[in-house]
């Protein structure tokens, strides 16, 4: 389920809960903090488009903390599947959707 991989990376970053919740409103997310720790815990569902935002929140801050060169393991928050395996092809059109993989 996505919202493990969200904690488990959040876990390992040593990420707060308020800092990602501050970065994922940023980002254009609209859950309130505790509907995130309840969906974090899997106690509550997300809509896709929300999970999406929170995993790039999650992701953002777990880069930045990779470049500021602090010790962070490889673990990473995962997209829906329809975001993180298709993507408008910029070469091919609008209509065109090519494979993508995710780090």
């Amino acid at each position: 389920m996505q919202f493990k991989t969200a904690h488990s990376a959040m876990t390992m970053s040593l990420l707060a809960l308020d800092e990602v919740h501050r970065h994922y409103l940023n980002s254009g997310g609209s859950f309130d903090r505790i509907e995130i720790d309840a969906y974090l815990h899997g106690l509550a569902p997300l809509p896709r488009e929300e999970r999406d935002c929170l995993a790039q929140a999650v992701n953002e801050l777990v880069d930045d903390l990779a470049a500021a060169g602090l010790a962070v393991r490889s673990s990473r928050a995962t997209y829906s599947e329809t975001r993180s395996t298709r993507r408008v092809s910029p070469v091919l059109g609008p209509g065109i959707a090519t494979r993508r993989m995710i780090a």
